[in-house]
C-alpha cells in the first residue's frame, strides 16, 4: 500500500528527540537533564529560545540561556517544541509546494494546538502534551498527500474541516483515514501513547481504549480552531451551539467522561484562542525552519 510505504520511507526523528523523550518520561529527571539532552542540537536550542522569548509567553526581559528557557517553559512544553519541530521538519519539502494550502493547513494545526493547551489549562491538565496533540492531529493528511499526490488534493482534503461525514468519505475513497495514518506515523517514531491515542481517536473519542480525555480535548480543539478561522460561523450564537451542530455527540461524550460541558466556558476559550493566535503567530515559523 503506498501509504504504508511512505510511512516506512520517512526518516527516523533525530537522536535529540529520543533523548528528550527518555528524559521527560523519567519522573526523576530535572531541567538540567533536559538541557543536556537538547544542548547538542543547536537548531533545537535556538527554537526553544525563540519561543521562550515570543510574545505568547510575555517576558519583560530577554531569556538568553537555554536553562532559563527550560525553567520558564517547563519540561512538558520543551518536549512539545522538540517533538513538534522534528515532526514538522520531516515535511519541510511540502512547504515549498502548494504554499497557500500548506499555510492554511499549518495555521489550523497550530491554532488547534493552542486551543488544546487552553482547554487543558482550564481542566487542570498537563498542557504541553495537549498542545502537541492539537498541533499534529492532522499530520496523517500530509502522509496521504505524499503517498497519493494525484488523488489526495490539498484543497479538497487538507483544508476543509473534517466532520464525521467527511471522515467516512475519506475512508471510503482511500480505504483509510488520516487519523489512523497519523497514529501509524507516531508509532513508527515511538511517540508517547497518549499522543498516539489523541491522533487516532480525535474523530471518535468514544472508541479510544484508554486515556479518553486526550482525543476528547483534541476533538474540541479542532473545531474551536476552525471557528477561530471562520468567525462568521459563530457570530450570532454561542460557539458551543455551533460545535454541537458540527459534532452532535460531543456534549454527550464529555458528560460520559465526567467533564463539564460549559457553553460559557467554551465561549471564553474561543475568545482566549483568538488572542493567543495573534500573540503566537510567529511560532509555527520557528517550528518549521
Amino acid at each position: 500500500m503506498p501509504i504504508d510505504h511512505i510511512i516506512e520511507s520517512l526518516p527516523p526523528l533525530p537522536l535529540t528527540v529520543a533523548n528528550v523523550i527518555k528524559v521527560t518520561t523519567n519522573p526523576d529527571s530535572s531541567a538540567e537533564d533536559l538541557m543536556k539532552a537538547v544542548l547538542p542540537d543547536q537548531t533545537m536550542c535556538a527554537a526553544i529560545l525563540k519561543i521562550a522569548n515570543s510574545v505568547l509567553y510575555g517576558q519583560s526581559q530577554k531569556i538568553s540561556s537555554l536553562q532559563s528557557a527550560i525553567v520558564l517553559l517547563g519540561i512538558n512544553e520543551v518536549q512539545s517544541i522538540v517533538m513538534g519541530k522534528a515532526a514538522i521538519s520531516t515535511f519541510r519539502s511540502l512547504f515549498k509546494e502548494n504554499k497557500e494550502e500548506m499555510a492554511i493547513f499549518w495555521d489550523h494545526s497550530f491554532i488547534s494546538g493552542l486551543a488544546a493547551k487552553i482547554i487543558a489549562e482550564n481542566l487542570g491538565l498537563v498542557t504541553g502534551q495537549f498542545f502537541m496533540g492539537g498541533l499534529l492531529h492532522d499530520i496523517g493528511k500530509l502522509v496521504m498527500f505524499l503517498a497519493l499526490p494525484d488523488q489526495y488534493s490539498p484543497r479538497d482534503w487538507m483544508i476543509p474541516f473534517t466532520n464525521g461525514e467527511r471522515l467516512e468519505e475519506e475512508k471510503t475513497k482511500f480505504s483509510v483515514s488520516h487519523d489512523v495514518v497519523g497514529a501509524r506515523l507516531l508509532r513508527k517514531w515511538l511517540f508517547p501513547e497518549n499522543l498516539i491515542l489523541a491522533l487516532e481517536y480525535h474523530h471518535h473519542p468514544e472508541d479510544s481504549p484508554s486515556l479518553h480525555g486526550y482525543p476528547l480535548v483534541v476533538q474540541l480543539a479542532d473545531i474551536l480552531a476552525f471557528l477561530c478561522c471562520h468567525e462568521d460561523l459563530a457570530e450570532d450564537q454561542n460557539p458551543a451551539n455551533v460545535v454541537v451542530e458540527y459534532l452532535p455527540d460531543i456534549k454527550e461524550r464529555w458528560e460520559e467522561r465526567k467533564l463539564k460541558w460549559d457553553p460559557v466556558g467554551i465561549e471564553s476559550w474561543l475568545a482566549w484562542l483568538k488572542i493567543d493566535r495573534e500573540y503566537g503567530s510567529s511560532i509555527i515559523n520557528v517550528l518549521s525552519l
